[in-house]
Protein backbone atom coordinates (compact mmCIF):
# COMPACT_ATOMS: atom_id res chain seq x y z
CA UNK A 1 0.00 0.00 0.00
CA UNK A 2 1.47 3.48 -0.89
CA UNK A 3 1.80 6.18 1.41
CA UNK A 4 0.15 9.28 0.69
CA UNK A 5 3.01 12.55 1.35
CA UNK A 6 2.84 16.18 1.29
CA UNK A 7 6.20 17.82 -0.81
CA UNK A 8 7.92 20.23 1.10
CA UNK A 9 9.26 22.95 -1.03
CA UNK A 10 12.42 25.01 0.10
CA UNK A 11 12.21 28.64 -0.69
CA UNK A 12 16.18 30.57 -0.23
CA UNK A 13 15.56 32.83 2.55
CA UNK A 14 16.19 36.07 0.00
CA UNK A 15 13.60 35.19 -2.48
CA UNK A 16 11.18 34.91 0.72
CA UNK A 17 12.14 38.42 1.53
CA UNK A 18 11.26 39.59 -1.94
CA UNK A 19 7.53 37.55 -1.98
CA UNK A 20 6.81 39.40 1.38
CA UNK A 21 8.34 42.81 0.49
CA UNK A 22 6.47 42.50 -2.77
CA UNK A 23 3.51 41.72 -0.66
CA UNK A 24 3.65 44.68 1.69
CA UNK A 25 2.37 47.97 0.79
CA UNK A 26 4.62 50.96 1.02
CA UNK A 27 3.59 52.77 3.92
CA UNK A 28 2.95 56.89 3.51
CA UNK A 29 5.44 57.30 6.91
CA UNK A 30 7.68 56.11 4.89
CA UNK A 31 7.09 58.13 1.71
CA UNK A 32 6.56 61.25 3.86
CA UNK A 33 10.15 60.83 5.77
CA UNK A 34 11.85 60.53 2.74
CA UNK A 35 9.87 63.74 1.53
CA UNK A 36 10.87 65.65 4.51
CA UNK A 37 14.86 64.72 4.12
CA UNK A 38 14.71 66.13 0.51
CA UNK A 39 12.53 69.41 1.88
CA UNK A 40 15.16 69.95 4.76
CA UNK A 41 18.22 69.94 2.10
CA UNK A 42 15.97 72.20 -0.03
CA UNK A 43 16.23 74.48 3.11
CA UNK A 44 19.49 74.11 3.45
CA UNK A 45 20.25 75.77 -0.54
CA UNK A 46 20.87 72.41 -2.07
CA UNK A 47 19.76 73.47 -5.59
CA UNK A 48 16.23 71.94 -7.10
CA UNK A 49 17.99 70.97 -9.95
CA UNK A 50 20.32 68.38 -7.66
CA UNK A 51 17.14 67.16 -6.24
CA UNK A 52 15.34 66.59 -9.23
CA UNK A 53 15.80 62.48 -9.55
CA UNK A 54 14.98 62.01 -5.90
CA UNK A 55 11.53 64.03 -6.36
CA UNK A 56 11.01 62.39 -9.26
CA UNK A 57 11.11 59.08 -7.19
CA UNK A 58 9.24 60.34 -4.48
CA UNK A 59 6.44 61.41 -7.06
CA UNK A 60 6.74 57.93 -8.64
CA UNK A 61 6.35 56.04 -4.94
CA UNK A 62 3.43 58.37 -3.91
CA UNK A 63 1.42 57.56 -7.14
CA UNK A 64 2.40 53.76 -7.25
CA UNK A 65 0.73 53.48 -3.75
CA UNK A 66 -1.85 54.69 -4.55
CA UNK A 67 -2.26 52.76 -7.45
CA UNK A 68 -1.69 49.70 -4.96
CA UNK A 69 1.62 48.81 -7.28
CA UNK A 70 3.82 47.50 -4.82
CA UNK A 71 6.82 46.48 -6.15
CA UNK A 72 6.87 49.97 -8.33
CA UNK A 73 6.03 51.62 -5.14
CA UNK A 74 9.14 49.81 -3.13
CA UNK A 75 11.77 50.45 -5.97
CA UNK A 76 10.72 53.94 -6.23
CA UNK A 77 11.20 54.62 -2.82
CA UNK A 78 14.73 52.72 -2.90
CA UNK A 79 15.85 54.90 -5.66
CA UNK A 80 14.41 57.89 -3.73
CA UNK A 81 15.96 57.07 -0.18
CA UNK A 82 19.57 56.02 -2.04
CA UNK A 83 19.82 59.72 -4.08
CA UNK A 84 18.71 61.62 -1.15
CA UNK A 85 21.35 60.07 0.74
CA UNK A 86 23.82 60.71 -1.79
CA UNK A 87 22.85 64.56 -1.59
CA UNK A 88 23.35 64.20 2.71
CA UNK A 89 26.79 63.38 2.15
CA UNK A 90 27.57 65.80 -0.60
CA UNK A 91 26.12 68.48 1.34
CA UNK A 92 28.32 67.21 4.33
CA UNK A 93 31.28 66.87 2.19
CA UNK A 94 30.72 70.72 1.05
CA UNK A 95 30.19 71.80 4.77
CA UNK A 96 33.77 70.77 5.82
CA UNK A 97 35.33 72.11 2.21
CA UNK A 98 33.45 75.37 2.41
CA UNK A 99 34.01 75.87 6.03
CA UNK A 100 37.34 77.68 5.92
CA UNK A 101 36.16 80.41 3.33
CA UNK A 102 32.97 80.83 5.61
CA UNK A 103 34.75 81.37 8.58
CA UNK A 104 37.38 83.61 6.57
CA UNK A 105 34.14 85.71 5.34
CA UNK A 106 32.93 86.25 9.16
CA UNK A 107 36.22 87.21 10.59
CA UNK A 108 36.48 90.16 7.26
CA UNK A 109 32.88 90.87 8.84
CA UNK A 110 33.57 90.84 12.46
CA UNK A 111 37.41 93.38 12.19
CA UNK A 112 35.09 95.58 10.09
CA UNK A 113 32.25 96.14 12.94
CA UNK A 114 35.11 97.73 14.46
CA UNK A 115 35.08 100.60 11.84
CA UNK A 116 31.21 101.38 12.84
CA UNK A 117 29.21 103.21 14.89
CA UNK A 118 25.68 103.78 15.59
CA UNK A 119 23.50 102.38 12.60
CA UNK A 120 26.01 101.72 10.18
CA UNK A 121 27.81 99.35 12.89
CA UNK A 122 23.72 98.17 13.34
CA UNK A 123 23.59 97.18 9.56
CA UNK A 124 26.60 94.62 10.47
CA UNK A 125 24.78 93.48 13.36
CA UNK A 126 21.69 92.79 11.36
CA UNK A 127 23.65 90.96 8.69
CA UNK A 128 25.84 88.74 11.15
CA UNK A 129 23.23 87.72 13.44
CA UNK A 130 21.31 86.28 10.77
CA UNK A 131 24.39 84.69 9.70
CA UNK A 132 25.16 83.50 13.21
CA UNK A 133 20.93 82.03 12.55
CA UNK A 134 22.34 80.02 9.89
CA UNK A 135 25.78 78.55 10.99
CA UNK A 136 23.73 77.48 14.36
CA UNK A 137 21.75 75.22 11.33
CA UNK A 138 24.94 74.17 9.83
CA UNK A 139 23.29 75.99 6.47
CA UNK A 140 26.26 76.04 4.78
CA UNK A 141 25.22 77.90 1.38
CA UNK A 142 23.13 80.50 3.38
CA UNK A 143 26.04 81.24 5.58
CA UNK A 144 28.20 81.57 2.07
CA UNK A 145 26.06 83.73 0.60
CA UNK A 146 24.60 85.63 3.14
CA UNK A 147 28.82 86.10 4.16
CA UNK A 148 29.41 87.75 0.99
CA UNK A 149 26.44 89.81 0.50
CA UNK A 150 27.53 91.71 4.09
CA UNK A 151 31.23 92.04 2.94
CA UNK A 152 30.30 93.76 -0.31
CA UNK A 153 27.97 96.25 1.51
CA UNK A 154 31.15 97.04 3.66
CA UNK A 155 32.66 99.79 1.27
CA UNK A 156 29.29 101.61 1.25
CA UNK A 157 29.11 101.48 5.10
CA UNK A 158 32.34 102.94 5.09
CA UNK A 159 31.10 105.93 3.06
CA UNK A 160 27.79 106.61 5.49
CA UNK A 161 30.07 106.28 8.42
CA UNK A 162 31.99 109.54 7.33
CA UNK A 163 29.08 111.14 5.77
CA UNK A 164 26.74 110.46 9.25
CA UNK A 165 30.07 112.03 10.79
CA UNK A 166 29.75 114.85 9.52
CA UNK A 167 26.23 115.47 9.50
CA UNK A 168 25.97 114.23 13.25
CA UNK A 169 28.16 117.13 13.86
CA UNK A 170 26.00 119.62 12.54
CA UNK A 171 22.57 118.65 13.58
CA UNK A 172 22.60 119.67 17.14
CA UNK A 173 20.72 122.48 17.14
CA UNK A 174 16.80 123.65 16.81
CA UNK A 175 15.55 123.53 12.85
CA UNK A 176 12.37 125.09 12.23
CA UNK A 177 9.80 124.58 9.06
CA UNK A 178 7.37 127.26 8.88
CA UNK A 179 4.43 127.18 5.82
CA UNK A 180 1.69 129.54 5.41
CA UNK A 181 -1.62 128.62 3.62
CA UNK A 182 -2.86 131.40 1.65
CA UNK A 183 -5.32 132.15 -1.16
CA UNK A 184 -5.90 134.78 -3.56
CA UNK A 185 -9.42 133.89 -3.95
CA UNK A 186 -10.35 133.91 -0.28
CA UNK A 187 -8.80 135.61 1.89
CA UNK A 188 -9.79 133.73 5.36
CA UNK A 189 -7.42 131.47 4.08
CA UNK A 190 -4.33 131.86 6.46
CA UNK A 191 -3.15 129.14 8.71
CA UNK A 192 0.26 128.87 9.76
CA UNK A 193 1.78 125.53 10.04
CA UNK A 194 5.22 125.04 12.43
CA UNK A 195 7.49 122.36 12.76
CA UNK A 196 10.39 122.46 15.59
CA UNK A 197 12.97 119.70 15.67
CA UNK A 198 15.23 119.89 18.58
CA UNK A 199 19.00 117.50 18.69
CA UNK A 200 20.52 117.26 21.58
CA UNK A 201 24.65 116.64 21.51
CA UNK A 202 23.66 113.85 23.49
CA UNK A 203 21.59 112.42 20.65
CA UNK A 204 18.02 113.26 22.01
CA UNK A 205 15.36 114.65 20.09
CA UNK A 206 12.56 116.25 20.67
CA UNK A 207 9.75 117.29 17.89
CA UNK A 208 7.08 119.70 18.10
CA UNK A 209 4.66 119.75 15.34
CA UNK A 210 1.53 122.94 14.98
CA UNK A 211 -0.69 124.18 12.85
CA UNK A 212 -3.22 127.02 13.94
CA UNK A 213 -5.67 128.94 11.22
CA UNK A 214 -8.14 128.73 8.10
CA UNK A 215 -5.89 125.90 6.37
CA UNK A 216 -8.82 125.85 3.73
CA UNK A 217 -12.37 127.47 2.60
CA UNK A 218 -14.33 124.84 5.08
CA UNK A 219 -11.55 124.04 7.31
CA UNK A 220 -10.25 125.88 10.65
CA UNK A 221 -7.10 123.25 12.40
CA UNK A 222 -5.44 123.92 15.48
CA UNK A 223 -3.66 121.52 16.99
CA UNK A 224 0.06 120.81 18.50
CA UNK A 225 2.20 117.17 18.56
CA UNK A 226 4.79 116.58 20.94
CA UNK A 227 6.92 114.13 20.52
CA UNK A 228 10.20 112.94 22.28
CA UNK A 229 12.98 110.23 21.41
CA UNK A 230 16.63 110.04 20.08
CA UNK A 231 18.27 110.61 16.43
CA UNK A 232 21.19 109.30 14.66
CA UNK A 233 21.83 109.13 10.91
CA UNK A 234 22.27 106.00 8.10
CA UNK A 235 24.71 107.96 5.83
CA UNK A 236 23.11 110.85 4.84
CA UNK A 237 19.78 109.96 6.31
CA UNK A 238 18.32 110.98 9.92
CA UNK A 239 16.14 108.65 11.61
CA UNK A 240 14.11 109.95 14.83
CA UNK A 241 13.33 106.88 16.93
CA UNK A 242 9.93 108.34 18.75
CA UNK A 243 9.34 106.49 21.95
CA UNK A 244 6.84 108.94 23.46
CA UNK A 245 4.03 111.01 21.65
CA UNK A 246 1.57 113.86 22.58
CA UNK A 247 -0.96 115.29 21.57
CA UNK A 248 -1.47 118.66 23.26
CA UNK A 249 -4.47 119.66 21.17
CA UNK A 250 -6.62 119.18 18.76
CA UNK A 251 -9.01 121.51 17.99
CA UNK A 252 -10.97 121.51 14.33
CA UNK A 253 -13.80 123.73 13.05
CA UNK A 254 -15.84 122.51 9.65
CA UNK A 255 -17.83 124.54 7.98
CA UNK A 256 -21.36 123.81 6.22
CA UNK A 257 -22.16 125.75 3.25
CA UNK A 258 -26.14 125.17 3.27
CA UNK A 259 -26.25 125.97 7.09
CA UNK A 260 -23.43 128.96 6.70
CA UNK A 261 -22.31 127.63 9.96
CA UNK A 262 -18.81 126.56 11.68
CA UNK A 263 -19.39 123.40 13.57
CA UNK A 264 -16.03 123.02 16.64
CA UNK A 265 -15.09 119.80 17.50
CA UNK A 266 -12.40 118.83 20.04
CA UNK A 267 -10.52 115.89 19.64
CA UNK A 268 -9.01 114.23 23.40
CA UNK A 269 -5.43 114.96 24.50
CA UNK A 270 -2.86 112.39 25.23
CA UNK A 271 0.28 111.89 26.18
CA UNK A 272 1.52 107.98 25.10
CA UNK A 273 4.59 105.92 25.23
CA UNK A 274 5.52 104.29 21.84
CA UNK A 275 7.25 100.94 21.48
CA UNK A 276 6.23 100.01 17.96
CA UNK A 277 8.12 102.63 15.99
CA UNK A 278 4.68 103.84 14.27
CA UNK A 279 6.13 107.44 15.13
CA UNK A 280 9.48 107.04 13.98
CA UNK A 281 10.53 109.61 11.55
CA UNK A 282 13.56 109.90 8.56
CA UNK A 283 14.18 112.51 6.17
CA UNK A 284 17.44 113.16 4.00
CA UNK A 285 19.60 115.82 5.60
CA UNK A 286 19.66 117.73 2.16
CA UNK A 287 16.03 118.16 2.16
CA UNK A 288 15.60 118.76 5.77
CA UNK A 289 18.46 121.58 5.20
CA UNK A 290 16.09 122.98 2.33
CA UNK A 291 13.21 122.99 4.15
CA UNK A 292 13.99 124.26 7.85
CA UNK A 293 16.06 126.76 8.62
CA UNK A 294 18.71 126.03 11.51
CA UNK A 295 17.48 128.67 13.75
CA UNK A 296 19.85 127.77 16.94
CA UNK A 297 23.52 125.89 16.65
CA UNK A 298 24.33 123.63 19.67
Amino acid sequence: MRKSFTAVVFVPLLALSVILVAGCSVSQNAIDDVQKRVDLLKAKGVPDSSLSEAIKYVYGANYAKQKDEKSTAHRSLDSARILVAQAEALYSENLVKMKPETDSLVGVLTNAKSQFTGLQAKKIDSAMAVISNYMAKNWIYQVEDNSKKAVAMIPQLKFNEDRAKEILARLPGEWVFTDKSKSDADKAINAVEKKIFSFSKDHKAKLVEMKKGQSSKNLKEDYEFRSDGTYDCLGDTVFIFVNRFAAVRQNFETFDPAKKTWTKKAEATYDSVITDHSQDRWIPYEEMKQDFKQEKKL
